[in-house]
């Protein structure tokens, strides 16, 4: 009876380490008995199943070597030891390698029937679709036998989750931009639908799901040397509202984009299709075979919650042929062992040290330990169980029956098993509220933002019971609050810390992660553009000290948006938040992807504080050919091309634009696009886009632009009312034309003092009260303003008409808008503070806006439409505005990005560049703009040289600046390399000196107190005044 027990016991017990997680309890023979039918049932069915799968090979999946069997030393030096180590008979070993090898055919049978799962009874759907190769004579892979079950999981969850069928337009082949952007996932539908229906929302039709490698093929690269591009044949696309279609692609698209869940790991084992389609890739890719392997590792990825703080168990781990570098001595609670698997005294090496590790869990009053396997294959809580610190000899045989399952670079671990926090002794627990036998897992899910910055999108939890592995199988999602509350923590301020503590270590995780890798080379990455963009994280709530502390499990890389999208079918309300940071991170790295190796023709250098965008263009790959009037201008030398011409005399863009269409052939320069960042060179540049048939402004739009007249003229038009949106004539202001002593006293009729005197076609505004200063400033402005040397960059050199505008009251902003095929794709809304004097010089600024959010509506609608309407529907413009009790008033559209700090603040607030979205509009290839939420509130204010040169010139000053600068406490931006006065004495901002804080309040206080430290406020430049209209409302 005994040997039977023995025989059943040890057969269960490799069973169950393989296909589910056990509890081992202390040794009772009670225990044993009590279970003997169920263990007498598994043999027999274990018995059938192995008849019917003697044809199945194991070792076409993986490869396990028969390791040496445990046998008596002769060199034991106490019983306990000889005990354990005379475990086996002869027979006995030769039974269990026979079940070993039963083991590794159902482990493979089972992995390959469970990947996809079922699709219920209930069918509603046609399964009439080609879901075969694209091409006639392509054979159909052997993979590809469950590709209609892949299809049917895909119907079912589309009719479940009230998405439309999927129809099939494979009939009809489509033909893409080659500039599309094409995110492929190589996948059956069950690992990323939500993944799949939130690109389907942010890029329509761009997001493609692939069914069979079949659909997909590889071509040599034409600009990366030995690697490969990947093209898409055949899909199925997702675009808005779950709307799905098959569609067969000609010429086939370039991929963008790559995620390759067909391996070995992400499969379970059932296919590995995918692992040479992915390799040699020359797009970017979510992770790769080595980077999963790093990031599936727990002992690695426990020595970075190491470093960045956060709690995880005492580990044990005995590690097989790994090639990472573990920092064994130097972080605390992990010991690593490195193993050789043929090794005669590895019995006795697992020995001592599993004892060392048990003798510390009794001095630490840890009563209870896991033993579990780490490595790309094991996930979802194979192989996990749980046993008592005084069970020693179960505990040291099953790590030694691990060991003989594990591979080159996976590991068995020991850890301290980690109680969850125990209900609060409250009366106010619900009835739903957990109790002493419940253990809780916290999952987070980790992206890797558009900006390269880590984000926790999504933290949800699972109550078990207490004695087994809590995992996404065996639990029902809910909040982390509502998990709180059931253990009897209502503090509001608790919970709301506690989570903000989970959601920024596990930031902190990946941020780690990404910092690792960002030093390997791409062989050790595994491709050329290969890095971790989303993780998943499983965590214990636990207490320590008394406080509630989250403690990390481990970390997964591919099956780790499964439980988001089972959590969102729950809580539509959350649908698409755990996913979008990555969606818009596939998008960026595919536009960035798109714009490496374009030749850009950029017209005109602009100042100063144009520098940035140069080394902007190198870092993203774009050669830049740069036409430019100043022979000597600085950025020559940082450009890949330039060409000298004078464009000066803006009165003859049509001459200059085909001069330099000429000189472009002259050279054999071939443009991908064309833009410019200086306003002067708004309308040459619309000309030579239309020359070259590039996307740019219509050059009847950009003249509009420029003459302020002229965009007023169009815009007060009411031809006819739109069903969607008010006239744009509500936006603008009365004016007139100022020619001598008879107009002006023509503008008094039609508008009131005070007015706003400008010249057309040129920056600069002046306020009039009456008719005598109104005579006396047209008559300065008229002798003044000659030629574009006199003022550079007002704009001169288009006319000096001078004219009119009634003035407008209100709060004045900036909205930078950014318009694809007259389609608004982003827009950014910033607030300027009182103005200087009667020129209206700014003085400070903030963004976001401070604005009620339905009057930022209002300014960004107002900016569109006035944009399209006057024909400017390609590009990224710079718009100022009034907001005034009768809503928001058109002070002046400009035809290129905006300028001073702009460009610099939306970077960082929002992870946006506005140079790469003119670029990518330059050359025809669509913007997106991710989820704009911004990361504080940016607060700046505005030197002038009177009263601020020393920011520039003082050493101390400079040097105490720079401290600040590089620590990101303040940001300087130099809008000129040296501060100096007008001839007129007009006085210009030369930088800008701002912080960035959580909110108005904060960034109010701090830039008050850079402030008085640089000496920029004073009674004459009072800073107090100028941020005192920066407030909440």
């Amino acid at each position: 009876m005994y040997e039977l027990q023995t025989e059943l016991r040890r057969n269960t017990a490799r069973m169950e380490i393989m296909s589910e997680s056990v509890h081992y309890k202390p040794r009772t023979c009670d225990t044993r008995i009590n279970d003997f039918d169920l263990l007498v049932k598994k043999i027999e069915a274990a018995q059938v199943v192995s008849s019917v799968l003697d044809n199945v090979s194991a070792e076409n999946y993986f490869s396990y070597p028969d390791d040496p069997v445990p046998h008596a030393e002769a060199s034991m030096k106490d019983d306990d030891e000889k005990s354990f180590y005379n475990l086996e008979e002869k027979e006995e070993q030769k039974k269990e390698k026979e079940n070993k090898k039963w083991l590794n055919k159902t482990r493979i049978k089972n992995s390959a029937t469970t990947y996809s799962t079922c699709t219920g009874s209930y069918r509603a759907w046609s399964t009439n679709v080609d879901l075969g190769p694209p091409g006639a004579d392509t054979p159909i892979p052997k993979e590809d036998e469950n590709i209609m079950i892949y299809y049917e999981i895909l119907q079912y969850t589309l009719y479940e989750t009230g998405c439309p069928e999927t129809i099939d337009r494979t009939s009809q082949p489509r033909s893409v931009s080659k500039h599309a952007t094409s995110i492929t996932i190589l996948s059956s539908p069950v690992e990323c639908m939500a993944v799949l229906m939130e690109g389907g929302r942010c890029c329509p039709g761009d997001m493609l799901l692939v069914l069979s490698a079949s659909w997909l093929s590889k071509k040599k690269s034409e600009t990366k040397q030995g690697l490969y591009s990947l093209y898409v044949h055949k899909a199925i696309a997702f675009a808005e509202a779950g709307r799905t279609y098959i569609e067969t692609y000609n010429p086939p698209r370039r991929t963008t984009y790559f995620v390759n869940f067909f391996t070995t790991a992400c499969t379970n084992g059932a296919r590995n299709d995918g692992e040479a389609i992915e390799a040699l890739l020359d797009c970017p890719t979510s992770s790769s075979l080595k980077l999963i392997g790093l990031v599936d590792d727990k002992v690695w990825t426990r020595c970075v919650m190491a470093k960045v703080g956060m709690a995880f168990p005492e580990t044990l781990a005995f590690v097989y042929n790994s090639d990472l570098m573990y920092p064994n001595q130097t972080v605390p609670d992990i010991r690593v062992v490195l193993i050789d698997k043929q090794r005669t005294d590895l019995n006795l090496i697992v020995y001592t040290q599993v004892s060392d590790f048990l003798a510390m869990c009794s001095d630490k009053d840890i009563p209870k330990i896991v033993v579990k396997p780490s490595g790309v294959m094991w996930h979802g809580s194979k192989g996990v169980t749980f046993h008592y610190t005084d069970d020693k000899d179960e505990i040291l045989s099953v790590v030694l029956e691990l060991m003989t399952f594990i591979h080159k670079g996976d590991a068995v671990l020991v850890e301290a098993f980690q109680e969850t926090v125990k209900p609060e002794p409250t009366s106010k627990l619900p009835k739903w509220a957990c109790n002493n036998n419940n253990a809780v897992r916290l999952r987070t899910t980790v992206c890797r933002a558009h900006d390269d910055t880590p984000k926790t999108s999504n933290i949800n939890c699972g109550v078990a019971l207490l004695n087994e592995p809590v995992n996404g199988s065996n639990t029902v999602c809910q909040s982390l609050k509502t998990t709180l509350i059931a253990f009897g923590i209502t503090d509001e301020t608790e919970i709301a810390n506690f989570q903000q503590e989970v959601s920024e270590k596990s930031a902190a995780v990946l941020d780690g992660i990404m910092s690792y890798e960002n030093d390997l080379s791409i062989t050790e990455r595994g491709g050329l553009y290969a890095q971790t963009d989303v993780i998943g994280i499983d965590l214990v709530i636990t207490t320590r000290n008394g406080v509630l502390t989250p403690v990390g499990i481990e970390v997964n890389s591919h099956d780790c948006t499964f439980n988001c999208q089972v959590y969102e079918n729950i809580y539509p309300q959350e649908k698409g938040l755990s996913v979008r940071p990555w969606i818009e991170t596939m998008i960026t790295r595919s536009q960035k992807f798109l714009l490496v190796g374009k030749t850009i023709l950029v017209i005109g250098a602009g100042n100063y504080g144009k520098d940035s965008i140069w080394g902007a263009a190198l870092d993203m790959g774009v050669k830049v050919v740069l036409v430019e009037s100043d022979p000597h201008h600085f950025a020559i030398e940082e450009v890949a091309e330039f060409i000298h011409y004078d464009f000066m005399d803006h009165t003859q863009d049509d001459k200059h634009a085909i001069k330099i269409y000429k000189l472009l052939k002259q050279n054999k320069m071939k443009v991908d696009g064309c833009v410019t960042f200086w306003e002067d060179c708004v309308p040459l540049t619309a000309i030579m886009c239309q020359l070259l048939n590039l996307t740019g402004p219509s050059v009847f739009g950009a003249m509009n632009a420029k003459h302020k007249n002229a965009t007023l003229s169009v815009l007060r038009k009411r031809i006819s009312d739109i069903p969607h949106f008010l006239n744009t004539c509500l936006n603008t202001s009365l004016f007139t034309f100022i020619g001598g002593k008879t107009d002006i006293e023509n503008a008094t009729n039609i508008t009131q003092f005070p007015f706003v005197l400008n010249v057309s076609n040129a920056d600069g505004d002046v306020l009039e009260q009456n008719s005598e200063e109104l005579d006396e400033k047209n008559i300065k402005l008229q002798s003044a303003f000659q030629n574009e040397e006199d003022y550079f960059g007002t704009g001169i050199g288009h006319g000096d008409t001078v004219m009119d505008m009634e003035y407008i009251g209100g709060t004045d902003h900036n909205v930078d808008v950014v318009i694809y095929e007259r389609k608004l794709v982003a827009a950014f809304v910033s607030d300027k503070g009182p103005t200087r004097g009667k020129t209206f010089i700014e003085t400070s600024a903030c963004m976001p806006s401070f604005l009620p959010n339905d009057k930022q509506r209002q300014l960004i609608t107002a900016v569109y439409q006035c944009c399209t309407k006057i024909g400017m529907e390609n590009g990224v413009f710079n718009v100022e505005m009034k907001m005034n009790s009768r809503g928001p008033r058109l002070v002046k559209i400009n035809g290129r990005m905006g300028g001073f700090y702009l460009r610099d603040w939306i970077k960082k607030l929002y992870g946006v560049d506005l140079v790469m979205l003119a670029f990518l509009v330059s050359c025809g290839i669509r913007p997106y703009c991710p989820g704009l939420i911004p990361k504080g509130q940016f607060m700046g204010v505005m030197c002038i040289p009177s009263l601020h040169s020393h920011m520039l010139s003082d050493p101390g000053t400079l040097s105490r600046r720079q401290e600040l600068e590089s620590k990101g406490i303040i940001h300087f931006n130099t809008f000129n390399e040296h501060a100096y006065i007008n001839r007129d004495g007009c006085e210009e901002p030369f930088a800008n000196v701002a912080v960035l804080e959580k909110d108005i309040p904060s960034a109010k206080r701090k830039l008050l107190e850079f402030a008085k430290e640089f000496n920029i406020t004073g009674p004459i430049y009072n800073v107090t005044d100028f941020l005192a209209e920066f407030q909440n409302v």
